[in-house]
């Protein structure tokens, strides 16, 4: 299967964002600068980052030594489990996070790359298509145990979702942070952005992170930009990947049967480390 540079010439303004905002649009305009080098480097403003994680979901087998399927168990507030059936590779360079309702439950699933890859600053960027129906979402997020951690801010653990997608009807993707666990100290921030991607077509998104900002992108432009000083900074901890696929109440209403079963299909997931870190 012919692969696509994963990064081309992408000119983008400095939004200097934060907090939620339903409907804005991607940024389409300037100063980051990000430029494919090599196969196995970029430039992302005028610093080196190297290829540190790659699969390209070749073959018919899911690489254990870089992803395990998510442990199967009840999702969020519907009869939603994730289940190892729904994940799996199509021998045509693609990795299938399925999404179905068999004996009265949903039935979806994921990956993640827990003890096997987990890392923090960088650039992380999944290129794939979401859901095609309303009522589910997919996600390409970062997590660790220390999320839970409820002192210290998001620099202790932060959930990243560098991309969730369950505003079918709206075309609209979230991107959002989660830290201080998830009870009562539990603090988030979060931004909805136009994004028309709920096509079938191939899609990339992806995540800037460093010292002091995490900075979103949807197909090489610039969706959001936080500098983190509400968390008390960005993660410090190693994180590690998911890729998954889900329903719940935040979609209004869950998938008619009639519609399924669906899936997304993941053509890459790449990580990029600055060099000299």
């Amino acid at each position: 299967m012919e692969k696509l540079s994963p990064v081309i010439i992408i000119l983008m303004l400095l939004a200097g964002l934060g907090g939620t905002e339903n409907g804005s649009p991607v940024t389409e305009s300037i100063p980051q600068e990000i430029t494919a080098e090599e196969d196995d480097r970029i430039t992302v403003d005028g610093k080196s980052y190297r290829l540190i994680f790659s699969d390209d979901f070749e073959g018919t087998e899911l690489d254990g030594t870089k992803w395990e399927r998510c442990p199967e168990y009840h999702r969020q507030d519907m009869e939603n489990y994730w289940d190892d059936s729904m994940t799996y590779l199509d021998g045509e360079g693609h990795l299938v996070i399925g999404f179905d309702k068999k004996s009265g439950k949903y039935l979806s699933g994921g990956v993640r790359s827990k003890n096997r890859f987990e890392h923090t600053c960088g650039y992380y960027e999944i290129r794939c298509t979401v859901n095609s129906i309303p009522g589910c979402w997919t996600a390409f997020w970062l997590m660790g145990d220390t999320v839970s951690d409820e002192s210290g801010g998001g620099v202790n653990g932060t959930e990243i979702d560098i991309y969730e997608s369950p505003y079918f009807n709206e075309k609209k993707i979230q991107h959002t942070l989660n830290w201080d666990g998830y009870g009562s100290a539990h603090k988030s921030e979060g931004k909805v952005v136009d994004a028309d991607v709920y096509d079938g077509e191939f899609h990339t998104f992806s995540l800037l992170w460093t010292e002091k900002e995490y900075v979103f992108f949807i197909d090489g432009k610039e969706s959001w930009r936080t500098d983190a000083k509400k968390a008390l900074g960005t993660c410090r901890v190693p994180l590690y990947m998911k890729i998954s696929s889900e329903t719940g109440s935040w979609t209004g209403a869950p998938p008619a049967y009639a519609d399924l079963p669906d899936c997304m299909k993941a053509d890459y997931v790449k990580v990029w480390e600055a060099e000299n870190e």
